[in-house]
């Protein structure tokens, strides 16, 4: 029995998920463009709120990856991104879609999820990316993760684009607090001890 939330399968090493090829598997065929993921998320979230099912969306980003990308170049950016898509792939369900909405930030959706349950998740996605060895000629760079996460749980979110804003809004939080965190919109508590502000009703 598989914990929820989670593919079968062994993990695989952090140099091996580094050092793979971006042309196969999860990066050319399920990492979605921005365009695709938005719809994605637009037609999964009108279906949530026809059938009263729990729908959580995270955006993933690396810290400071702008300016390390100044330093280090191009490639830094396609070995994040081959790496996040195959930390998702390997440790979440089938039915959990990973696309881009900007170079550097990434878009999870989680169909089915609520807000305790996408938690669980992003805690143990940020967990595994800070065991991986991301390289740049042959140079291993420390990086962070910073999630940001949103839950639509009770209807009363009314466009997907607001449970997305509020991704981003919690993503946001999470970098001004120095990043290397989880932050889920709407919590009351966060692990430091300071409120992040609820989400806002219509």
């Amino acid at each position: 029995m598989t914990r929820p939330g989670f593919r079968k399968g062994r993990v695989a090493a952090g140099k091996a998920i580094a050092a793979a090829s971006p042309h196969e598997g999860f990066v050319s065929g399920a990492l979605f463009s921005q365009a695709q993921i938005l719809h994605l998320m637009k037609t999964e979230f009108a279906r949530a709120r026809r059938h009263h099912i729990p729908l959580s969306c995270m955006i993933l980003q690396v810290d400071r990856l702008a300016q390390l990308i100044d330093l280090y170049g191009a490639g830094l950016r396609l070995r994040v991104r081959e790496t996040l898509a195959r930390l998702v792939r390997e440790k979440t369900r089938g039915a959990d879609l990973l696309g881009t909405v900007s170079d550097d930030r990434y878009l999870l959706m989680l169909p089915h999820t609520d807000m305790a349950n996408s938690r669980i998740v992003a805690d143990r996605l940020h967990g595994m990316f800070s065991e991986f060895e991301i390289q740049v000629d042959s140079r291993a760079l420390d990086l962070k993760l910073s999630i940001g996460l949103a839950a639509s749980n009770d209807q009363q979110t009314m466009f997907f684009d607001t449970l997305i804003g509020q991704a981003e809004s919690a993503l946001e939080w999470a970098a001004g607090q120095g990043g290397n965190r989880v932050a889920a919109f709407g919590e009351v508590q966060l692990r430091e001890g300071e409120d992040l502000p609820p989400a806002d009703k219509p």
